[in-house]
């Protein structure tokens, strides 16, 4: 599931609150710190100072108080007299050292007159534990800071995005037609009030395509019907005469057969292009008969194809509830595309609940298996113009049929070794 807009905007207004707290409270810990350490060293210095000023008057005096210390061991004795934290230390020397649960802060200096070590041991121990408090409170703030970041950001994002919410339910409540209404363009921002214009623009346009394709069906079915009526009645007239031979008699009704297909399918496919339903109702048809039928109108009209369609009677009894034209035109294009990919036979299946198509050619591309897929989509998703070639429009009319019936259109194999369709069949009754 995709994320949302509101949701990306409060994840990143987040970060930046985030971002920004951690960098001011690392700042201020510096500074803290940079604070206390100047101070310690400054009091240290002015300390030592003091000190090194007795030494020269001859007057120190080793002092121990409860936070400062501060010997001098003159040259050519022995370090064990200084305190175990004095010993060892490589002069000049300033940094804190832990002694068991105290920290000092030492700072041990070679002087020259008198010839000695002069070392001072300051007790930090209460600014070491206020400073740990410091930084509890500050963690404490930056958490504080988070949370109300948090939702700062998130009322923050949801106040960003209330417009492109409120144009969003305006373009997805629009529903196709020919009178689409317009989404309001009284927005603040510019940016909304260009994308809301620019979508009534194309409202505009999809009604005048949708209006000049009505039109276009409405002469259609005019010019399509008239030559039909033409040659009904030129066929009747030859049959009124009486005076043709028994083989004239048979392409007769072969013509016939042939001029009365012709007119059924462009009821059907007027139909399909106006979406309407079909005007007449669905009745109970022999699934095997119907596809035998199919198969002899290939035969009868394409001599290349006899033989060449294999039908298996798996289930011979299998009736269904539908419109039988719609049927007879799926049948008839899912064939004859399967014979435009072979030469050699094609298998014909009736199922229970579905009818297998399958040839042995070299498998349809993979635009076309894609196009043939898609479904739900306004106008039935149509292909693109450049992928719209005769056995495309077969298929299309195929799916386009299992659109309208209900039934489920699968490519089950389209590869070197061959294309195998399988419909679901929902029975309509």
């Amino acid at each position: 599931m995709k994320s949302s807009l509101t949701a990306r905007l409060t994840r990143t207004l987040f970060f930046l609150i985030a971002a920004t707290t951690v960098v001011s409270m690392s700042i201020v810990e510096l500074f803290v710190n940079d604070v206390e350490n100047t101070i310690l060293d400054l009091e240290l210095e002015a300390d030592a100072e003091y000190f090194k000023k007795q030494l020269r008057n001859d007057e120190f005096q080793p002092v121990k108080t409860a936070r400062l210390e501060a010997v001098f061991l003159p040259e050519g004795q022995a370090e064990a007299l200084l305190p175990a934290y004095f010993q060892a230390r490589i002069l000049p020397f300033s940094q804190e050292v832990e002694d068991s649960e105290t920290t000092l802060l030492i700072v041990g200096e070679q002087l020259e007159k008198p010839k000695g070590k002069l070392f001072l041991a300051q007790d930090i121990t209460i600014m070491e534990n206020r400073e740990v408090l410091v930084q509890l409170i500050l963690i404490s703030v930056a958490a504080v800071m988070l949370l109300i970041g948090y939702f700062i950001a998130r009322a923050g994002a949801r106040y960003l995005t209330r417009p492109f919410r409120k144009l969003t339910r305006d373009v997805l409540s629009t529903e196709a037609g020919t009178s689409m209404p317009r989404v309001a363009t009284n927005y603040h921002d510019q940016e909304f009030c260009d994308i809301a214009e620019a979508f009534n623009r194309f409202l505009s346009e999809l009604e005048h395509h949708i209006d000049r394709e009505k039109s276009f069906v409405k002469l259609a079915s005019h010019e399509l019907r008239t030559p039909l009526a033409v040659m009904n009645g030129a066929l009747n007239v030859l049959e009124q005469r009486q005076s043709l031979s028994e083989a004239d008699q048979k392409t007769l009704a072969r013509l016939r057969r042939a001029m009365e297909t012709m007119r059924d399918d462009t009821e059907v496919l007027l139909e399909l292009a106006r979406n309407e339903a079909s005007s007449e109702g669905p009745i109970t048809v022999e699934l095997e008969k119907m596809a035998r039928n199919a198969v002899d109108d290939l035969e009868h009209g394409h001599p290349s194809y006899t033989g060449r369609i294999v039908l298996f009677e798996d289930h011979p009894d299998v009736r269904i509830r539908t419109y039988p034209v719609l049927v007879r035109m799926l049948l008839r294009n899912l064939l004859q595309n399967a014979l435009r990919h072979t030469r050699s036979s094609v298998e014909v299946h009736i199922l229970l609940q579905g009818i297998v198509v399958k040839d042995f050619g070299s498998g349809l591309p993979e635009a076309v298996v894609e196009n043939l897929l898609v479904s739900g989509l306004p106008s039935g998703g149509l292909p693109r113009k450049n992928q719209l070639d005769n056995s495309t429009f077969g298929l299309l009319i195929v799916r386009l049929i299992c659109e309208r019936l209900g039934w489920e259109l699968r490519v089950i194999q389209s590869d070197g070794r061959g294309t195998e369709f399988m419909i679901e069949i929902n029975d309509q009754g």
